[in-house]
């Protein structure tokens, strides 16, 4: 069995795998699981690291290391504390020269070393708090305006901009997976925005389809995402990437992200691309099951090996915050 832990109300990410495999996943939130004595052998992986709390990574690095060492039938990925955060890991690709553009906490007052750029928080997975700013007056007058919203600077970042239309007005956004050891090429969605949220249906050629059907077969631009996986520290998750001058650039990672099963498409070769993503996804899934057939089904934490330290550093958290 595979068992997601997420924060608070993100456990719709993955429910579409347990309704479509029964007894093969489950879905858990980080408090349900503190407050277990008893917990299932299986696989155990941790995600929404980008919306942890400074507390909640010590609490959650100290849980994952009790499932790691719980002994046979436990597996457990995505150490909170190894994980880099999205503002550590776009200036760690910059620096190592994977990503051509550069971010910049807005509390260090920094000027970009180029234009345009947007704003956005590095907690979340919404849209950016600004369109493109095309020069520091532009950057200047937004971050006056944020400001007078009651946007702290806090945990918002500033982005270099840097994408490229695949075709005409059409942008591309590659999604690669790493589960366990296995990083797969996963599917390709089109907008006409240099903004790909969704993207829009149908709105691709059969060329550029046919290119996304043979990144996948071919699992495109794989020893690069394992090097950006490993320097992130994440071993489970999905990359948010784009081509820019023939030369892969990667936006984010995402530890909690939304899983959608193949779906009616009206282009077959689209349709078939999903349905082979699908499958190398899957097939990644039941590689990293650890459940032994003949394991006791659970074992007992010590009421103080978890609770205790969560009670501990919660409520420690919130006197400190008082």
């Amino acid at each position: 069995m595979i068992i997601f832990i997420h924060k608070g109300f993100q456990s719709f990410t993955h429910k579409k795998l347990k309704t479509m495999y029964k007894g093969k996943f489950q879905i858990s939130s980080y408090n349900r699981l503190l407050r277990r004595l008893f917990i299932p052998r299986g696989t155990y992986v941790f995600t929404d690291r980008e919306r942890m709390d400074q507390w909640e990574l010590r609490v959650y690095a100290r849980l994952y290391e009790h499932l790691r060492r719980a002994g046979a039938g436990y597996r457990v990925l995505n150490n909170p504390a190894l994980m880099n955060n999205r503002l550590e890991l776009l200036r760690l690709l910059h620096r190592e020269g994977i990503n051509d553009f550069n971010v910049y906490p807005v509390s260090e007052q920094l000027t970009p070393a180029r234009f345009p750029v947007f704003i956005r928080r590095i907690y979340d997975h919404k849209k950016p708090l600004t369109g493109l700013l095309k020069n520091q007056e532009e950057l200047e007058q937004a971050l006056i305006k944020l400001r007078e919203q009651d946007e702290p600077a806090e945990g918002t970042i500033i982005v270099e901009y840097c994408a490229e239309p695949v075709q005409g007005d059409l942008f591309r956004k590659l999604s690669v997976f790493r589960v366990g050891e296995q990083v797969l090429f996963y599917q390709a969605v089109h907008e006409r925005n240099w903004l790909i949220k969704y993207g829009t249906m149908n709105s691709a050629t059969d060329e550029l389809y046919q290119d996304e059907q043979n990144m996948i077969l071919e699992n495109a631009y794989e020893d690069t995402l394992k090097r950006v996986f490993d320097l992130a520290g994440i071993e489970y998750g999905r990359a948010d990437c784009g081509v820019v001058d023939g030369k892969i650039q990667v936006y984010e990672i995402n530890t909690n992200p939304h899983i959608i099963p193949p779906f009616p498409h009206p282009n077959p070769i689209r349709q078939k691309s999903m349905r082979l993503g699908w499958e190398k996804y899957m097939k990644a899934l039941a590689e990293i099951d650890s459940t032994e057939p003949h394991a006791p089904l659970a074992r007992r934490f010590r009421h103080a090996d978890v609770n205790n330290l969560f009670q501990r550093l919660y409520y420690g958290s919130l006197i400190k915050r008082q």
